[in-house]
């Protein structure tokens, strides 16, 4: 009787542990509803960019808000050596555009979004956003 309880003690201890890690892995990489708010409007491949010193290879991907709530936006376009571009656009206004870009892009692309109230919701960084997508 006495290893049970303490077998219940340790998950007991451990659960809410658990659940915080899974928790945070669902704030990182966020699957709800807004993301449906965000829609791919077109994708363009070597046009003159400002930021760019060599034009020649680069990957800009437009995004427009399609719901009629106001949201906020991070972006990801995939540059050549595998790391991620990184854009981050408050208070999305309904039907905005935005916009992300690679100078030597692959074609690949992330976003996120969550509601601009919700403060317990942090996009994740860049540097998390390298280390958990290398392909």
């Amino acid at each position: 009787m006495k290893s049970k309880r303490s077998v219940f003690s340790i998950f007991g201890f451990f659960l809410p542990f658990v659940g915080l890690a899974l928790a945070s892995g669902a704030l990182i990489y966020p699957q709800d509803d807004l993301s449906s708010c965000i829609s791919k409007v077109k994708s363009e491949w070597s046009r003159p960019c400002i930021q760019c010193v060599d034009h020649s290879k680069s990957y800009r991907v437009y995004f427009r808000n399609t719901c009629d709530q106001v949201l906020d936006v991070k972006l990801a376009a995939q540059e050549k050596d595998k790391r991620w571009k990184t854009y981050t656009f408050r208070l999305v206004q309904p039907g905005d555009t935005l916009l992300a870009y690679a100078c030597h892009g692959t074609g690949k692309y992330l976003y996120w979004v969550r509601n601009p109230e919700d403060i317990e919701y942090v996009f994740p960084t860049e540097e998390e956003i390298n280390q958990a997508f290398t392909d």
